[in-house]
């Protein structure tokens, strides 16, 4: 037992008979009784032990949405081992996820891999056909089915849970260290915010290597207290939503968790027709994080299934991030979300924001909902300019203390995302009003013009309401020399939203040298999570922007001294479209 919550292994020794673990997809499904996880996870640890994996080390791990998972996370903590998930290949992956396996491998020092019997092949591809990765590092590969066939065993459990990986959406991920005493707090305040019983079910698409999917969806119902749980894969969500949603019929499931992704998906794929018969009134809790919440969607989704018994209470946004484990604050569960506006000119950090603002024009006014309190053993303060405290409706950088923040990075950097004597800045900003959290976005995806601050996520959500498919845009700010620059990223879309693109760039970011960048489907980099890679985007679309403008200051010059200038380049279609550079050929982030 740990001060603040259930040790996360203790279920091991005794799970409940009366609940069970549902793996489904559009057409089938599969359940596994938590006292079969637990022996299999048991098996495993017997199977580590038996190998020689050596106790306090931290094991990668590489499985589908399934039991050997689950499985393998425990496995590996019974075994006296940290764990660390690692997100398994798409049908779309390539070299960048081989890549970034090994890369997980090398920050771990790891010289085992745990896997699933669907990744054998890939996994023999990424650690042993790789020359310069073979031949720096021996990595054992050791499935799950051959671990269990040892027998159960069981070592004592370090200090260090698990290393969960950031998204890398502002840069490159970092492993974060999760104590057992982290993960048992978060837990525990957790299930106190969602007012969690033995009675509740969980149902995730999320992935497990992400810490809302893993500790939110997977370690919240099992560890604190073998709820039932039902998962499919995320390409089952996307691809079937309403199997996904038809877990939630009379009370089958009560809890959940999605980005506002998951919102939008639902809204687009399925009809009020495909509803009918449906009961959603025993669903509780939908924990809404991630990103930025754009409160029209908030209104479509609750709109599409308050007509199917969900209170629109239900919906409950909330703010976290792996540095403290997953949650730091969320909206009471039963109530709904606050949302107040304030105006984009008067946004300055240290700076008061009005609340009370009204208008007509859309472009000069943000819609922000509130990400509530800090959970139980979590404090979160607001920090000026040189990191001074802040009073209450001032805008300022999340600084978050307590009880379920990590142990630090595994390379000790201190970039970005930064941990100091016991306090972790976020560079999230945000305000606070009547006690909740209202965050804007993050200060490294933000723009400062004329001493106030323009938000990425905030033009994103405009370019939402103008029609346009987030799924398929990316919003990209920073300055190049003495310029500020703004670029819409469009992937596979046509002119007319090029159009509107170029509108709202005018609009919210007045006095900006802005670009409309249409790209190939698939070419904006993504997080294993599914978040766009903003600062490996805005590397590859600044150093095309630099080659650009040293070409044209040559002409320029050559122009001036009587030469011969390029009069199809000052034609208006052509300055259109020269915001449209190719992607993936500027240097590589970090260079």
């Amino acid at each position: 037992m740990t001060s603040t919550g259930i040790h996360p292994l203790e279920w091991l020794e005794h799970p409940r008979t009366d609940t069970a673990v549902e793996f489904f997809d559009a057409a089938s499904s599969v359940t596994a009784p938590y006292t079969a996880v637990a022996e299999r996870a048991l098996a495993v640890a017997g199977g580590l032990i038996a190998n020689g994996v050596t106790a306090g080390s931290v094991v990668p791990l590489l499985c589908g949405n399934g039991p050997d998972l689950i499985a393998g996370f425990y496995g590996i903590q019974a075994a006296g081992c940290a764990v660390s998930v690692l997100p398994p290949p798409t049908r779309v992956s390539g070299d960048a996820h081989r890549e970034r396996v090994r890369q997980v491998i090398d920050a771990l020092d790891a010289d085992v891999l745990v896997l699933d019997a669907a990744h054998e092949s890939y996994a023999r591809e990424v650690v042993r056909e790789e020359p310069g990765f073979a031949s720096r590092r021996r990595v054992r590969l050791l499935p799950t089915d051959a671990l269990a066939a040892a027998g159960p065993g069981r070592r004592t459990a370090p200090d260090l849970a698990l290393v969960q990986f950031t998204s890398g959406s502002s840069g490159r991920p970092r492993g974060v260290r999760v104590s057992h005493d982290a993960l048992a707090a978060n837990v525990a305040a957790i299930r106190d915010w969602e007012r969690a019983t033995e009675r509740d079910a969980w149902c995730s698409w999320l992935p497990m290597h992400h810490d809302m999917g893993l500790i939110g969806c997977m370690v919240v119902p099992v560890s604190g207290g073998n709820n039932d749980l039902a998962v499919c894969t995320p390409e089952t969500f996307v691809r079937h939503p309403l199997a996904y949603l038809r877990r939630f019929d009379r009370g089958g499931a009560t809890i959940t968790a999605t980005p506002a992704f998951g919102l939008q998906r639902i809204v687009d794929r399925v009809g009020p027709e495909q509803l009918d018969g449906l009961d959603f009134a025993d669903w509780r809790a939908l924990i809404v994080g991630a990103e930025r919440i754009d409160p029209a969607l908030v209104e479509s989704f609750t709109g599409l299934l308050s007509g199917y018994g969900l209170a629109p209470s239900a919906l409950t946004p909330a703010y976290g991030l792996a540095e403290s484990t997953l949650a730091v604050t969320g909206v009471p569960v039963d109530r709904s979300a606050a949302t107040v506006r304030v105006r984009r000119r008067e946004l300055a950090v240290g700076a008061a924001v009005r609340t009370d603002v009204d208008g007509l024009d859309e472009h000069g006014i943000v819609d922000v909902m509130s990400c509530g309190r800090p959970l139980a053993g979590l404090d979160v303060w607001l920090a000026g300019p040189e990191g001074e405290p802040l009073p209450e409706g001032h805008l300022g950088e999340v600084v978050v203390t307590g009880t379920s923040l990590a142990d630090g990075y595994l390379d000790g950097s201190a970039a970005g995302t930064a941990f100091c004597d016991g306090r972790l800045y976020t560079r999230d900003v945000a305000f606070e009003r009547d006690g909740e959290l209202f965050v804007l976005g993050r200060l490294g995806d933000s723009l400062k013009v004329n001493a106030r601050f323009v938000f990425a996520e905030d033009v994103e959500m405009m370019l939402g309401r103008a029609g346009l498919d987030l799924n398929r845009t990316c919003v990209v700010l920073g300055e190049l020399g003495s310029r500020a620059h703004a670029y819409a990223v469009l992937e596979d879309l046509d002119a007319s939203c090029a159009e509107v693109a170029d509108r709202v760039l005018l609009t919210t970011c007045p006095g900006v040298e802005r670009h409309v960048v249409p790209v190939p489907r698939g070419t904006i980099p993504r997080t294993s999570s599914g978040k766009s890679r903003r600062r490996e985007l805005w590397l590859s679309l600044s150093h095309k922007n630099a080659v650009a403008e040293t070409r044209r200051e040559k002409a320029d010059a050559l122009s001036a001294a009587g030469g011969p200038r390029d009069s199809a380049r000052d034609h208006p279609a052509t300055r259109a479209r020269a915001g449209a550079v190719r992607l993936g050929e500027g240097p590589e982030p970090g260079q």
